[in-house]
């Protein structure tokens, strides 16, 4: 367990900016079954850009995701864009996904840094930011990562170690990093088993 930035991404994910000109961009999205469970997804032309788990018990997925894109025309259907980010996380990050984000330069910033987080590993909000005075800050942008598990925000914990502060909630949080710790590959006996809610 590192508590440090990696200096290369934690698997092939590359994040397209969002242009004020992409508000414009019709918004593709269903539901689909992947390894953590029922997950919204949705995409541009240019790439994910949403991805939220539809769980019971947590915040409503697509509530969340109308607040986000309510304002876009948003047609219910399947896309490859989609289907590529499906087998990126049924196969736990073997392969690549394409995201297009919409959000402020600093959020932008801090989820490309959350993405050098490597599996398996957790970060303070201090160290994400750059400094404690930052963690705050940083925590309200990692709370605001439109992409479930691939930009990994659940990596990210209090500098006292707490798995708390997930916009998805604390159980899941606990879930997806236990599951990982189980599964890096310096664990012996290693089946990267799935992971269900």
């Amino acid at each position: 367990m590192t508590y440090k930035l990696a200096e290369t991404p934690w698997a092939e994910i590359k994040i397209l900016d969002w242009l004020p000109e992409d508000d414009k961009l019709p918004i593709e999205f269903t539901f689909a079954e992947t390894s953590f469970g029922r997950v919204l997804i949705a995409n541009t032309s240019k790439g994910v850009c949403y991805m939220g788990p539809d769980i019971v018990g947590t915040m409503d997925v697509a509530q969340d995701f109308n607040k986000r894109f309510g304002y876009a025309r948003c047609i219910e259907r399947k896309s490859a864009l989609q289907q590529q980010a499906l087998e990126f996380m049924n196969r736990h990050a073997d392969g690549s996904v394409i995201l297009h984000l919409k959000g402020t330069p600093y959020q932008t910033e801090i989820w490309r840094k959350l993405l050098h987080i490597p599996f398996g590993n957790v970060l303070s909000y201090a160290t994400l930011g750059g400094d404690k005075c930052y963690a705050r800050a940083a925590g309200n942008a990692t709370g605001r990562n439109p992409i479930f598990w691939i930009i990994p925000c659940h990596r990210v914990v209090n500098t006292s170690g707490r798995f708390d502060r997930y916009f998805w909630g604390g159980d899941i949080k606990n879930n997806l990093l236990a599951w990982e710790f189980a599964n890096t590959p310096d664990q012996a006996e290693t089946d990267h088993t799935d992971l269900s809610f």
